[in-house]
């Protein structure tokens, strides 16, 4: 996958976020619901979009501590090797994953 599929894909994730967060909002208010099935569809495809924008950031020279300064929950690192390992060509010989 190249860095131009990897962001389309970061693209398609966000529209699916937004989607499904309005879906959610209006299950809730149509059953006075929880929509626990929404709420985990909607925290995987968060996951899956953070750990993939890391990847792509990092693909483009960004460090782990510029990307996300801020978050206390660090990420799930053996994913974000993971979906480097099927990126290999595209890695710059100086990134370097957070611990």
């Amino acid at each position: 996958m190249s860095r131009k599929e990897l962001k389309i894909e970061l693209k398609n994730l966000a529209v699916e976020i937004r989607t499904n967060k309005v879906e959610m909002k209006k299950y809730q208010k149509d059953n006075s619901g929880y929509g626990g099935d929404f709420h985990r569809i909607l925290y995987r495809l968060k996951y899956e979009c953070r750990h993939k924008h890391i990847v792509y950031c990092q693909l483009r020279g960004r460090t782990y501590e510029e990307i996300e300064s801020h978050s206390r929950v660090k990420p799930n690192f053996d994913y974000i090797k993971e979906i480097m390992d099927a990126n290999k060509e595209q890695v710059p010989e100086n990134v370097c994953l957070g611990s």
